[in-house]
């Protein structure tokens, strides 16, 4: 729990959960089931006519219990501090569910599942607020992180896996018991994917208005400093579509200025100080997979320890500062990963994006990796898609966009060796006191 500037966090933090628990009661009077978090209180209520304020509250204190059971010695007292929460999130949800209780409950399927849609985005509002403001998390939350620290297994897996779990036994449970699904239903699958895929928008569009009321800064490391506070050191980032000949230029860069060549030599840096496999980081380092499953788990990467985040994210963070540390002490050549936007602020950068037709990047990539044209040109147009992806993702900016570079140049139109020639022109008249 972080201790500093409470006097905004307390209040963020409580409204974060207010908010939260009018979108579940919306979801309750919508009767097409509730989120996979509220689905056992739901089924509580639904099986044994418990309230279901009173309902989340025994479910809290279960949970906590499980932390207890899992952690043993390494049970922390302040997770007690979950039980309290809990108790107020349940009052939190019977005032909610009491007022909506005076609204009429529709017949009609539209206007229900609008009212599904609208939960989803006051949920993710709610969340949006309460787990930035890092007080303690709710009990859900810290028997997922308790599992994951037993396990060893990835965060945002124990996450899916709890879902699953609670709503296969809510549907169970209520099937059982009452003959119908009770707490499941097509509101429970839509908020499951569509709350996390709207908190990625809000937080893109209202996170750092956010971060600075809850006065955070972004972590600096300790050997962090300015050009004029060590050796001056340059830098040439080469951001390149697939089969563009963009890593041939970056190493033939890198030999014309002498400066030291990054890239499958970052990825040893980073397995020496991260504990990945060589293999892990090469398929996963400069790729999305996956957009919207990451914008599901993207409001885990907030309060949580960077252990706990999904693995491409940790990654990302890992590279990002060994990025930052050679930049600072060595003149070198990156290729790709990101290193243009890592090293936006850092004075003596230049930023270049190599591109090429089309057809002439899958004719590299067939003679290189010996694939029919037809499958090496698949293969471009899907890392370029991954990696356009991955930019999106972690810089909100477009890969290709020409602002975000000193020099776009297409290799196919000069060859790689002219193109080599024509950087490294430039570089020097951007930077003229260079040597």
């Amino acid at each position: 729990m972080n201790l500093k500037n409470m006097k905004i966090r307390l209040p963020m933090y409580f409204i974060g959960l207010f908010i939260m628990t009018i979108g579940i009661a919306l979801s309750v009077k919508s009767n097409l089931g509730v989120s996979p978090v509220s689905s056992i209180p739901y089924t509580m209520t639904c099986i044994w006519g418990i309230e279901m304020g009173k309902a989340t509250i025994i479910f809290h204190i279960v949970l906590v219990f499980i932390q207890f059971l899992l952690l043993r010695k390494n049970f922390k007292l302040i997770t007690l501090l979950q039980i309290p929460v809990g108790v107020i999130f349940g009052y939190f949800t019977t005032f909610c569910n009491y007022l909506a209780s005076f609204f009429p409950t529709p017949d009609n399927l539209i206007v229900r599942i609008l009212m599904v849609l609208a939960s989803s985005v006051i949920v993710a509002v709610g969340i949006f607020l309460y787990l930035p403001a890092d007080v303690i998390p709710l009990a859900g939350e810290g028997v997922m992180s308790a599992v994951s620290q037993v396990t060893k297994i990835e965060f945002s897996k124990i996450k899916m896996g709890f879902d699953i779990t609670m709503v296969v036994v809510s549907a169970a449970a209520c099937l059982i018991m009452i003959h119908s699904l009770g707490s499941v239903g097509a509101g429970t699958v839509i908020a499951a994917f569509l709350v996390g895929f709207i908190l990625g928008i809000i937080n893109k569009a209202f996170g750092k208005y956010r971060d600075k009321l809850l006065k955070k800064t972004p972590s600096v490391r300790v050997d962090e400093k300015t050009d004029d506070e060590q050796n001056l050191t340059y830098v040439i980032t080469v951001s390149r579509e697939y089969g563009s000949g963009g890593r041939q230029i970056a190493k033939a860069l890198a030999e014309s200025l002498g400066f030291k060549y990054y890239d499958n030599e970052l990825i040893k840096l980073v397995v020496e100080k991260s504990g990945y496999s060589p293999d892990f980081i090469e398929k996963n380092e400069q790729t999305i997979k996956n957009p919207l499953l990451h914008d599901f788990f993207a409001w885990y990467g907030g309060p949580l320890d960077t252990a706990n985040m999904p693995n491409v994210e940790s990654l990302f963070n890992r590279e990002k500062n060994v990025i930052k540390t050679i930049s600072q002490n060595e003149s070198c050549v990156i290729v790709g990963r990101l290193a243009n936007e890592i090293l936006k602020n850092k004075k003596h950068t230049f930023n270049v994006f190599v591109s090429a037709d089309e057809n002439t990047e899958a004719e590299r990539i067939s003679e290189r990796d010996n694939l029919s044209v037809n499958d090496a040109l698949k293969k471009v147009r899907k890392v370029n898609r991954e990696r356009a992806d991955h930019c999106k993702y972690f810089t909100s900016s477009e890969w290709g966009n020409a602002d975000n570079y000193d020099l776009c140049i297409k290799s196919d139109t000069f060859g790689c060796d002219e193109s080599t020639k024509i950087i490294e022109e430039l570089f020097r008249k951007k930077f003229p006191k260079f040597e």
